[in-house]
């Protein structure tokens, strides 16, 4: 949430106590094992090493002006203007230290604003005139915080939840502040189009937390995805399910996951889209690209895997040039060939079936005139 005041946190690190997988314990830097520094900055750090722990810049806390909101519009027609507004409400507040989040589902648009260092009057004053330009909205549940921390912001934002989990899937993508910026129509058309619904377990999430710090840090050495560096706005589409939910429903789902993510693509000011792998979908087709950014870092980043890593022993799905990938692609060979030989035994099945009937048929009238056959020739003879 402070990244657009000071950046992402891999640019806040300064050096890594590592095991590597040959396992020897080293200090890896800028100047210590360099390469290895760039890819675990943003390169999936898990899967080159084991992080033992990490030096990172640290900064004198901020008071957080904070304001929490809830609106909801009549019918679809007001809620598509709703979002349009509320896209060009953040174009503007952005340029004030804005960050926040924000959510869309059914005939709702909720979220919440913070600003380090903000001054909770000018917060206050924005939202109530933006609220007094839509006065046929429903502007309930707003409200207006101030802390003299981060720390005391985060316990506040953070309630308590339940530590089980839950089954969900996300798929995301990083929208670019030109297109949020210029393009605010366009914009509210594929929000609109892609956002969630309460009763099936979906919501479309906004995260307002790039721009900023993120996009003014030159030279910096890490493998994070460039699509952070332009972009401004994180969209994540999430759907949960229940435990006894049938499974053609929950394959549905996670077809639909998909794609709305496919939706959000027409906001891409060019070929190569992106994401944030750590809220992705896992089943997106070019993950190494939209993951990583780009095919040349990928390929850099599976180098330094192949030298720190030969063997693979570190994996997860899909990340760097993981041997789960690959056998993960041999196990769904291996499905869809016994598939196709269950399908084949099914064929057969119902064709054996099938001709039955004839069968018997022939063998009756075989055997029929076969008897009549043989009492002609005994006859005859």
């Amino acid at each position: 949430p402070l990244s657009r005041w000071k950046g992402l946190a891999a640019d806040q690190v300064l050096e890594y106590d590592v095991v590597t997988a040959d396992g020897q314990r080293q200090t890896v830097n800028v100047c210590n094992n360099g390469d290895l520094f760039w890819a675990l900055n943003g390169g999936g750090g898990g899967t080159y090493a084991i992080v033992l722990s990490v030096v990172l810049k640290t900064f004198p806390t901020p008071s957080v002006a904070v304001a929490t909101y809830e609106i909801t519009a009549p019918n679809t027609a007001r809620y598509r203007k709703l979002v349009e507004d509320c896209i060009r409400f953040v174009s503007t507040v952005i340029d004030a230290g804005w960050s926040g989040y924000f959510s869309m589902a059914d005939m709702v648009f909720r979220g919440i604003f913070h600003v380090p260092n903000g001054d909770l009057a000018a917060v206050t004053i924005a939202l109530r005139e933006f609220a007094a330009r839509n006065p046929d909205l429903d502007f309930g549940k707003t409200l207006f915080f101030s802390f003299s921390s981060f720390y005391d912001y985060f316990m506040f934002a953070l309630e308590p939840s339940n530590p089980t989990g839950f089954n969900v899937l996300l798929s995301s993508r990083l929208i670019p502040e030109t297109t949020v910026r210029n393009l605010p129509e366009k914009v509210a058309d594929a929000f609109f189009k892609a956002r969630g619904e309460s009763g099936n377990g979906s919501v479309l999430l906004g995260h307002i937390v790039a721009g900023g710090r993120v996009s003014y840090i030159s030279n910096a050495n890490n493998s994070v995805n460039p699509g952070w560096r332009t972009a401004l706005l994180h969209m994540v589409y999430s759907q949960g399910w229940l435990d006894t939910t049938p499974e053609d429903i929950q394959q549905f789902l996670a077809t639909e996951v998909t794609r709305r993510a496919t939706i959000l693509d027409e906001l891409s000011t060019n070929s190569q889209l992106s994401c944030y792998t750590n809220e992705a979908d896992p089943n997106e087709v070019n993950w190494q690209t939209n993951f990583f950014g780009s095919q040349a870092i990928y390929d850099q980043l599976k180098a330094i895997k192949d030298k720190y890593d030969p063997l693979g022993l570190f994996v997860c799905k899909n990340c760097v040039d993981s041997p789960i990938r690959h056998l993960i692609a041999d196990l769904e060979q291996t499905r869809e060939q016994l598939d196709d030989e269950q399908q084949a035994k099914s064929e057969l099945q119902k064709t054996i079936t099938k001709l039955t009937p004839e069968v018997q048929q022939w063998r009756a009238r075989f055997e029929s005139e076969g008897v009549a056959r043989s009492a002609e020739f005994k006859e005859a003879k």
